[in-house]
């Protein structure tokens, strides 16, 4: 900046000079106290972050031990369990499909359902548990079974009913006579139940019984 150019710029009464040299002066001390805060903001900003982060860890981890009493009961309280009530008893291929045919008969007949034929289908072996399927057909109306899957499903051992194919019997729009039955449904199922026979299904050697990882809690 030459001469006449500064003289140009700058105010030419005294006052006005020393009010710009104050502006100046306070413009460059603004600028310091924002290079040394903004950083010890952002600091400051970081460190709680990290702090409410260890605060909300340190909470859980307080929770979880609280529980942990509460979480132990429980494992004991699954261990104590018998928990071959939920398997088939038959380790035999045999046995299992002999066993799961009248479980399956027992409840369609107690639910007013008539069972047609049944029939054992090929096992599969997974690890130590040994799943056993058969295909059903039976005749029963629709609130029969309703009530029927809804018990086939819930008791002991566990059943799983893996496919259900219905088919009505009567033409469409067909409308029973006031004081008769509703008609029969045909119905056609595969159900299947799990036998544990030990720790390698394929050598059919028993051991302790531990609960399947995909069954019913």
């Amino acid at each position: 900046m030459t001469k006449a150019t500064a003289q140009i710029w700058l105010p030419q009464s005294p006052r006005d000079r020393r009010i710009v040299a104050v502006a100046l002066l306070v413009f460059v001390v603004a600028i310091l106290i924002a290079a040394i805060a903004i950083p010890v903001t952002m600091l400051n900003r970081h460190y709680d972050q990290n702090l409410a982060k260890m605060n909300r860890q340190w909470k859980s981890q307080t929770a979880f031990n609280a529980m942990r009493p509460q979480v132990a009961r429980a494992l004991e309280s699954l261990r104590a369990k018998d928990v071959r009530k939920f398997f088939l008893k038959g380790t035999t291929s045999a046995l299992a499909s002999a066993e799961l045919q009248d479980q399956v008969r027992q409840v369609v007949e107690a639910n007013g359902g008539r069972l047609i034929s049944a029939s054992a289908n090929p096992h599969k072996d997974d690890g130590p548990y040994r799943i056993a399927t058969a295909s059903f057909q039976l005749n029963i109306n629709n609130t029969n079974l309703r009530r029927m899957l809804h018990a086939l499903e819930t008791r002991e051992p566990y059943l799983f009913n893996d496919t259900l194919v219905i088919r009505s019997q009567v033409p469409f729009g067909y409308r029973p006579p006031a004081g008769t039955m509703e008609p029969d449904l045909f119905v056609q199922m595969d159900v299947s139940g799990v036998a544990f026979v030990g720790a390698d299904a394929s050598a059919g050697v028993t051991g302790t019984v531990r609960p399947p990882s995909g069954g019913k809690t």
